[in-house]
């Protein structure tokens, strides 16, 4: 066997320990895993958080494992704690639309597919787990958005540049604060062929105990399987957010219902 790169070796045990520990760590829980000092852990952490395969709570400072995973294993969501909680909503979504049904996460200005539900129908659309999509141009990125503080929505779209994926796509940053402005009020997105022409998708926002939307939860399909449903399918959705949310420990206020 040749010779190995040290601090590769370093960064990939951070990995394992992040993914076989239960619960987020703190700094100095990972460095006692190691021999070297607490700085030298730092910097190993440092670059693994900005390549978005470690994340930091910025409030507990505690780290676990990103998104970026997701990518390459497809398999992080079959160990989450949240996605096995909100996997029977989605169950039920699909068995009532008949589409394609996602849990997401808001990573930078992308959004991550963290779980995905088909129905037993060859006419399907094929997402995998760990897909990025763009925020600004889906209904599961809009739910997302939407409930950001100002400035924080400021930040993440700093430096965005708006595509023209269809031509319904939303291509200004004023439009698209009036359309998030529209999902704050009835609690539901819409992507009427915005990214994808022919493809109309609905989603909700899910939140944590603490109010925060944390998730994104949404169905999928072809225009005309979607479109003469508009409605039914839009309070599906919306009401499967207000459920997975209650999950989590959220109390909305009863205009929310």
């Amino acid at each position: 066997m040749g010779k190995t790169i040290q601090s590769l070796e370093r960064g990939l045990v951070i990995l394992e320990i992040l993914g076989k520990t239960k619960k987020p760590l703190l700094l100095n829980e990972i460095t006692e895993h190691f021999s070297i000092d607490r700085s030298s852990v730092f910097r190993l952490i440092s670059t693994l958080v900005q390549n978005g395969f470690v994340t930091q709570n910025p409030d507990t400072k505690k780290y676990t494992l990103g998104y970026r995973i997701l990518e390459l294993s497809g398999a992080f969501s079959d160990h989450s704690y949240i996605e096995k909680l909100i996997r029977p909503i989605m169950e039920r979504v699909v068995a009532e639309t008949r589409q394609n049904t996602h849990l997401a996460i808001l990573d930078n200005h992308e959004v991550v597919f963290l779980a995905v539900e088909q129905p037993n129908d060859p006419i399907t659309l094929n997402i995998s787990i760990g897909t990025r999509e763009p925020s600004t141009a889906t209904a599961l990125g809009k739910s997302l958005l939407a409930f950001h503080a100002p400035e924080k929505l400021d930040d993440i779209l700093s430096g965005v540049t708006l595509k023209k994926y269809t031509p319904k796509s939303i291509t200004s940053i004023p439009g698209l604060k009036k359309e998030l402005g529209k999902v704050r009020k009835i609690r539901l997105a819409v992507d009427d062929e915005e990214y994808r022409s022919g493809i109309v998708c609905f989603a909700a926002p899910v939140f944590n105990h603490l109010g925060e939307v944390q998730y994104s939860i949404g169905i999928s399909g072809l225009r005309d399987a979607i479109k003469p449903f508009t409605g039914k399918f839009g309070e599906i959705v919306r009401l499967s957010g207000i459920e997975a949310s209650e999950i989590l420990g959220y109390k909305p206020a009863g205009s929310e219902q």
